[in-house]
């Protein structure tokens, strides 16, 4: 897997997307400030304040939308103003990530590695990177068939584009996080291999000095060349645990506000689809119905596929990490094999492996698969139970009216 062009091809579309301002140096190996980033920014910036501005602007789509259901109306005005606060926090938090990105970058090798498992890696990578891109162009596809590939008037678009374009901003913190996941997952089996090859060769070379020497114990410092090189796996495996350790901090409120804004987009597509499918749809064409289901479920999906991504990345580092914390306790189980000043070493390395790499939200919220699926239950129950009482308040409020209207005809 060559790590150069995946960091590369991940600050492309970040670029692109305008989540990121800085371009990925690969001489330097860092990440430093680009004037096409910041009028890429920039240019995004100035669509996104005239999108605004069409929603306070005389609007049928937002004049429907606002007679059909208030509801639905405050949710849109809500997602406006959070979209704000959040065009803006993601601008700025990429600037600060970046910098402890920099650091993290050091403790990740760069050379490439040939190979059937290195390609398949690599392709792992941009499918972290990509997929909900391609998830998106699909229903994009779809949509626009249904459409006969004709774009709805400029202003619908235009009001469409201010709630979508800081979505789309916000959401490369999670594809940032994802690559960078997956190259730590990457660089901690290179480290396991190393350290495991190093042990194996001073465990050789103890067993033959036993039978060199018969009963006597090997000298401790007949081996230092290994020592030293297992001292130095040591401060490389502290300094990767360090740094993405301070990656994650810089990370963790970005992917906090995307989890709520994706939880305000799924109680407007949850809200939206039992209304429509109960009611509305009696007011559309059978081909405007399938737009409207199609859209519906591009909000899902994308969303269930960023989430997914999320999850395999974060879960193949905890399992990398889990793998070479047995691998060392394998190796200090074998009590006659290693000299006790490497020992020390895999005991030190050991310890590094339970602290590091089991990260907390807010410091409190432990971040793994289990946690993550359930704060999900607990947001798709709470917009259940909105969209319930919702339902059944109109419904209640519907049946009375037809009491009274009875009661008028009496």
């Amino acid at each position: 897997m060559n790590n150069l062009r995946v960091l590369r091809s991940a600050n492309v579309l970040l670029l692109l997307t305008g989540y990121q301002m800085h371009w990925f140096d690969s001489k330097q190996q860092r990440y430093r400030i680009s004037l096409p980033g910041v009028v890429n920014v920039f240019v995004l910036a100035c669509i996104y304040a005239a999108c605004f501005a069409q929603h306070f602007q005389s609007s049928a789509v937002l004049k429907t939308l606002l007679d059909v259901s208030p509801f639905l109306s405050g949710l849109t005005r809500l997602q406006l103003l959070l979209s704000v606060k959040v065009f803006s926090y993601a601008v700025y938090a990429s600037v600060r990530a970046v910098g402890v990105a920099n650091e993290l970058t050091v403790s990740l090798p760069m050379t490439s590695f040939s190979g059937r498992r290195s390609v398949v890696k690599e392709l792992i990578a941009y499918g972290l990177l990509g997929s909900t891109f391609v998830v998106l162009f699909s229903f994009g596809l779809y949509i626009g068939y249904e459409m006969d590939f004709k774009l709805p008037p400029l202003k619908d678009i235009m009001i469409g584009a201010a709630l979508f374009l800081p979505h789309l901003v916000l959401a490369g913190a999670l594809r940032f996080y994802n690559i960078f996941a997956w190259l730590t997952r990457e660089r901690l089996a290179q480290l396991q291999t190393d350290v495991d090859e190093l042990l194996t060769l001073s465990q050789v070379r103890t067993e033959l000095q036993l039978v060199a020497g018969g009963s006597n114990a090997p000298d401790p410092a007949a081996a230092p060349t290994h020592l030293d090189n297992l001292l130095s796996q040591c401060e490389q495996l502290q300094l990767l645990a360090k740094h993405f350790s301070d990656f994650f901090e810089s990370m963790q409120h970005s992917l906090l506000l995307l989890l709520g804004f994706n939880a305000h987009c799924l109680l407007f597509g949850f809200y939206s689809y039992v209304y429509y499918s109960s009611t509305w749809h009696i007011l559309f064409s059978d081909r405007q119905q399938r737009v409207f289901y199609a859209g519906n479920a591009c909000i899902y999906a994308c969303i269930g596929c960023d989430y997914a991504c999320l999850l395999l990345a974060q879960t193949l580092l905890e399992q990398q990490r889990l793998r070479f914390w047995t691998c060392l306790s394998e190796r200090l189980a074998q009590s006659s094999a290693l000299a006790k000043p490497m020992r020390r070493v895999v005991k030190n390395m050991r310890d590094i492996l339970s602290d590091a790499f089991r990260f907390k939200f807010l410091s409190f919220w432990r971040f793994d698969l289990a946690n993550f699926i359930l704060l999900l239950l607990l947001q798709i129950l709470i917009i259940a139970l909105i969209v319930i009482y919702h339902y059944l308040n109109d419904a209640i409020l519907l049946t009375n009216e037809r009491f009274d209207s009875n009661d008028d005809d009496e």
